[in-house]
């Protein structure tokens, strides 16, 4: 009984430990790994936006010159 109580202490000193190490990112780590998470999503919603503009660009031309094509007839 006394091994497995020792064992168990032992078992929970080292994880106690092993948790207190922990030390995280410094804040301009911190920063600099959210900048680059922010560009890489900025870029992508561009490039989104883009595309959905061009598309609807085509669409909302064509309409407007087939519009003044039959106000001019």
């Amino acid at each position: 009984m006394k091994k497995i109580i020792y064992g168990a202490s032992l078992v929970l000193a080292v994880a106690f430990a092993s948790c207190k190490g922990d030390a995280g990112l410094s804040p301009a780590d911190l920063e600099a790994k959210v900048n680059t998470m922010a560009a890489a999503k900025i870029e992508a919603i561009n490039a989104q936006a883009t595309t959905d503009c061009e598309a609807r660009m085509t669409t909302e031309v064509k309409s407007i010159s087939d519009s003044l094509m039959k106000a001019k007839k």
